[in-house]
């Protein structure tokens, strides 16, 4: 047998022909489903090791998480489940994107934080705020048109920030060589500091204060309309789920997306068959991770305009890393995405309730954990599916020679 044909062979047996990219096998939602179950099931066995009751902690953490309507408090909790999500699912999308591409985007989370400061500087730059305000007032109880244009203008800001910010390491691999991994790594650090340690502690601080506690805090024309008083859920999940929808189109509807996710599909092989057709794979990568970075920075923008309405100097990292986890729970797809990143949102939305079984919050990071590491496992997930599915099968139609000797 050819080397060929034994890979083919083998990588079929797995569920993962055509080199897992198969939007239509069953398997890439079976993976994800049977890998959170796993993990909810590892995190029970720990939480019943340190001698506590699992059955209540998961009813607390997922009781309060928003996701299961009923309670006094269900409207705030699902409020703060969606406005959680919206940041999530942004960082996801970006991370998702990349990897049609074959790219592993790690720099999500300065693109976030880059596109959280350009929309913080937009919201309050005096030029800018003075304009609309004057609409705002002018419109009278039309007035919430200059608080949409304001707030689109923060957030297209934001995007192209962040997108540019990404397409830097997308110009150092294609034209220097620079390992993309290494490359939004470094940009990440670069952003961090630059924006923790200068801007937010320099020139963005107002002169006024004694003790620093951030930037300027953004107008009111350029917070996001809320949706549902009394509760903070505001335009944030709205607005990513039209940029799910968009990243879908463009991916499967343009020929842009197709001759991505034609360089994705053989980035480990040099990208030839692309290269033989005429694509300009610079061009297309430049593209892809200035999407890419754009997505991740739009999440940034409901940070400040929806949630913070400042630049805080207590902002800690982590949107951008959580944005992994989802893309590869998510299976990189943009519905997937929406679904890990609403699943990662109710965790850290109910997490805070596990206290009062005497569990550290924290403990949901265990569970997004495990489930990134069963997901990272998917190929023997896919090999003991596949068994299974394989002997219930057998057992409804056994073999005609089985047949015979009954």
């Amino acid at each position: 047998m050819s080397e060929s044909n034994f890979t083919t062979k083998f990588l079929k047996v797995f569920g993962i022909n055509n080199q897992g990219h198969n939007r239509r096998d069953p398997l890439n939602v079976w993976v994800p489903l049977v890998s959170v179950g796993l993990a909810l099931i590892f995190g029970m066995i720990v939480i019943a090791a340190s001698g506590r009751n699992p059955f209540r902690a998961y009813a607390l953490l997922f009781g309060d998480s928003g996701l299961i309507p009923g309670g006094a408090a269900w409207r705030r909790e699902f409020a703060e489940l969606l406005i959680k999500s919206a940041m999530y699912i942004a960082t996801g999308l970006s991370v998702a994107l990349a990897f049609k591409g074959g790219l592993f985007n790690i720099g999500a989370e300065g693109q976030f934080w880059v596109g959280a400061i350009v929309a913080t500087f937009f919201g309050y730059w005096v030029p800018v705020a003075h304009t609309f305000g004057a609409m705002y007032v002018a419109l009278g109880s039309f007035g919430w048109i200059a608080q949409l244009l304001h707030g689109a203008i923060c957030i297209i800001m934001g995007m192209l920030a962040g997108g540019a910010w990404a397409a830097v390491a997308g110009f150092l691999y294609v034209k220097r060589g620079v390992n993309i991994v290494i490359g939004t790594i470094m940009l990440n650090w670069i952003a961090w500091f630059l924006i923790t340690s200068w801007l937010v502690l320099g020139p963005m601080t107002p002169p006024s204060q004694t003790f620093t506690s951030g930037t300027f805090y953004v107008v009111d024309t350029a917070k996001l309309l809320r949706i549902m008083m009394p509760t903070r859920l505001n335009t944030s999940i709205l607005l990513v789920l039209l940029a799910t929808y968009a990243t879908w189109f463009l991916l499967y509807k343009t020929t842009i997306g197709y001759e991505i996710r034609a360089i994705g599909y053989t980035a480990n092989i040099g990208m030839e068959a692309p290269r033989a057709q005429g694509i300009n794979i610079s061009r297309r990568i430049l593209q892809l991770m200035f999407f890419s970075g754009s997505l991740a920075a739009l999440g940034g923008s409901f940070f400040i305009l929806g949630l913070t309405y400042q630049f805080p100097n207590t902002a800690t990292m982590g949107y951008g890393w959580t944005g992994i986890g989802i893309a590869l729970i998510g299976q990189s797809e943009p519905l997937g995405v929406v679904l890990a990143g609403l699943f990662i949102g109710a965790l850290r939305t109910g997490a805070t309730s596990m206290q009062v079984a005497n569990i550290p919050k924290t403990f949901s990071n265990i569970i997004e954990g495990m489930t990134v590491g069963f997901i990272a496992l998917q190929v023997a997930v896919r090999y003991y599916l596949v068994k299974i599915i394989q002997r219930r099968r057998t057992r409804t139609n056994p073999p005609p020679d089985q047949e015979a000797a009954a």
